[in-house]
């Protein structure tokens, strides 16, 4: 009999543990697309010989799962599991590190548990892979930057992505009427880095820090106010140098303090307005010997970061014609750029002759995704004015139009270089001549024209159509000057 007993302490010790789960709602979304796009290299061509991405034209499905299970009081957890594919393209490494291979394979978008009055009631934590959106998503969206997301869509266009999640944690203070969020999440973490062993690059490791505290004032205009402050800290990692290990002495740093408020001083009409700064330092370039064991770690220069950010934005539901939903909208956004990007970029730059460097790091931003100047050009050394407007001619149609024009914030030149982001990957157009593309001391980047048509079918399906125009503005030379333009249909299910 005491055998008998204390195999059963014994079992039961053993015995996997089960939380009791109250309550789960199983959801998700299916979404295919299908991709037109025509003259994103700008008709740019080298020596001849075509540059960049021509023309494509691709059908692509997202499928997203969710599964969020209430257990014990104030205890919940989430998972979802995401695949985003080309159709037909499995298994087909064509564009190497951006190519389509494994896209049958499904990844973990979300994996998250969150405990509600953690130690006392106004504390709220989520540990795991999870969203991290604030405001406008101008600094700190759900997963960025949108024209440089990796993932199967990384070599097809990249601003598509759903994969918008971080491995982090997030603690909510809630003091109403101030939030206070206080969050952490690890940007970039390669395995080499993990184990110590050699890499070449230089962000092996990245984490990003921050809080945002919001607080709504108990006046008739709804007006919030947000104040933040997020950090981006590249680790030094490791180099493996003629058989010695020595580590990087300067690491890329990034804070960004902000300040942004919304406000409705007249019914029907909301006004926000947005500024943000960044400092910090920019690593630039390496001293580091090409022959030899180093005897002293590897100097890796820095500049010290300048940069600014700011937006307004306005939309007013115009009060006639009720029935069809009239509104129009307007925005202007400014982020600052760098007049000598090029100096200290050489392999040997000098530590005396460091500048600081201006230009506006885009960080997480979501700003301007599904337009071709997002897709091309990086959220920097820009100014932006766009206006538009919508109207539901019919029950559960929307039609929507915007004219967006940018300029440089500083102009064009030898020293500050114009990148072309390909949706395939690829960078074209950093010279400033008829060969390279652009044209010297110059600031017109050009305008962009949007129509956005979305048909509501059933409460749960979803068609959309999007078609837009990018006309090259006087930065690019006679040669390189095509209209490029993109269509993109779709139809979504959610469940």
């Amino acid at each position: 009999m005491k055998k008998l007993l204390v195999a059963a302490i014994v079992v039961l010790m053993a015995s996997p543990a089960f939380a009791a789960i109250q309550n789960v709602k199983v959801s998700g979304d299916i979404t295919t697309s299908f991709v037109y796009d025509n003259s994103l290299d700008l008709g740019y061509q080298a020596a001849g010989v075509p540059q960049g991405q021509k023309h494509q034209d691709v059908f692509i499905t997202q499928t997203r799962l969710r599964v969020d299970a209430d257990l014990s009081d104030n205890v919940s957890t989430t998972v979802g599991l995401i695949n985003e594919r080309a159709w037909n393209a499995e298994n087909q490494d064509t564009l190497g590190t951006n190519g389509y291979a494994n896209d049958t394979n499904v990844q973990l978008y979300l994996a998250s548990v969150t405990m509600r009055e953690l130690l006392y009631s106004p504390l709220t934590v989520t540990v795991g892979r999870q969203v991290f959106n604030y405001g406008n998503g101008l600094v700190m969206g759900d997963g960025g930057p949108i024209n440089a997301a990796t993932g199967n869509l990384g070599g097809i266009y990249a601003d598509l992505t759903e994969r918008t999640a971080y491995d982090g944690v997030k603690a909510i203070l809630d003091y109403k009427p101030l939030t206070i969020d206080l969050m952490y999440f690890k940007n970039q973490q390669s395995l080499t880095s993990i184990a110590g062993g050699y890499e070449s690059n230089l962000d092996q490791s990245s984490d990003v820090y921050g809080y945002n505290a919001n607080y709504q004032l108990s006046d008739p205009w709804n007006t919030v106010v947000e104040q933040y402050m997020f950090a981006r800290v590249d680790g030094a990692g490791l180099q493996d140098i003629g058989g010695a290990t020595i580590t990087e002495d300067k690491g890329d740093t990034l804070f960004v303090p902000g300040l942004r408020a919304s406000t409705n001083p007249i019914k029907g009409l909301n006004v926000q307005g947005e500024v943000a700064w960044q400092l910090g330092n920019k690593v630039v370039g390496s001293t580091s010997p090409t022959t030899g064991v180093p005897t002293a770690p590897v100097a890796y220069e820095a500049e010290h970061r300048d940069a600014m950010a700011a937006q307004l934005l306005a939309s007013y539901s115009l009060p006639v014609l009720q029935k069809y939903k009239p509104t129009v909208n307007a925005s202007y956004t400014y982020v600052s750029g760098d007049k000598n990007s090029n100096e200290n970029y050489s392999g040997t730059p000098d530590a005396k002759s460091a500048k600081t460097y201006g230009a506006w790091d885009e960080f997480n931003t979501i700003q301007g995704a599904g337009t071709i100047y997002r897709a091309l050009l990086p959220l920097s050394n820009e100014n932006i004015i766009a206006v538009g407007g919508s109207i539901s001619p019919l029950e559960d149609v929307t039609v929507g139009a915007t004219w967006s024009g940018l300029w440089a914030a500083d102009r064009i030149s030898a020293q500050n270089p114009l990148y072309v982001i390909q949706p395939n990957g690829s960078t074209i157009i950093t010279g400033t001549n008829a060969v390279s593309g652009t044209k010297n001391n110059d600031y017109g980047l050009g305008n962009e024209a949007d129509v956005n048509l979305a048909y509501n079918y059933t409460e749960d399906v979803t068609f959309g159509l999007s078609l837009g125009w990018f006309v090259p503005g006087s930065v690019f030379a006679n040669s390189n000057r095509d209209t490029a333009s993109q269509a993109i249909a779709d139809i979504g299910v959610k469940f």
